[in-house]
């Protein structure tokens, strides 16, 4: 069996950016879920079966929140999906947590980064869903138009 050994941690949650800013409000008692039944586009939430979410807040890195500016260059922001973007963050943090700042390729290759999702690209996700409710709705008209026109 081989060892591991934990040096560094990082995160992007929706009580805050960072591990210390995260840890103060957990052990403060504070909760990062809230109501989006009214963020905007409202309709965009309103369709939605349940209103409330974990959601990162936005913001500056000086308050614990997070800008993806802070973190990536803006061609890599736009190609990255936004958990990806939190992904890369987190590392980053991680391995600034743990003073590793890896020269050599063997440490390079040496170094490994446990991560973990809460659910993914929620953006992604919803905006799936819609298309497909769509998709579903628009050949259920098509079919009861066949229906319709064979049967008359």
């Amino acid at each position: 069996m081989r060892r591991v050994v934990v040096t560094g941690l990082g995160a992007i949650t929706p009580l805050g950016v960072g591990i210390r800013r995260t840890w103060t409000r957990l052990l403060a008692g504070d909760c990062g879920i809230v109501s989006v039944a009214n963020f905007e586009p409202s309709a965009r939430w309103k369709e939605l079966p349940s209103t409330v979410a974990g959601i990162v807040p936005h913001g500056r890195k000086e308050d614990g929140r997070w800008q993806a500016s802070d973190w990536l260059q803006k061609g890599e922001e736009r190609r990255m999906a936004k958990f990806t973007q939190y992904a890369i963050a987190a590392t980053e943090m991680a391995l600034a947590d743990a003073g590793w700042k890896p020269q050599k390729q063997e440490d390079k290759e040496m170094t490994g980064v446990c991560l973990g999702s809460g659910i993914g690209n929620l953006d992604e996700l919803y905006n799936t869903s819609i298309a497909y409710e769509k998709t579903v709705s628009y050949q259920t008209r098509l079919d009861e138009e066949l229906f319709a026109e064979t049967h008359a």
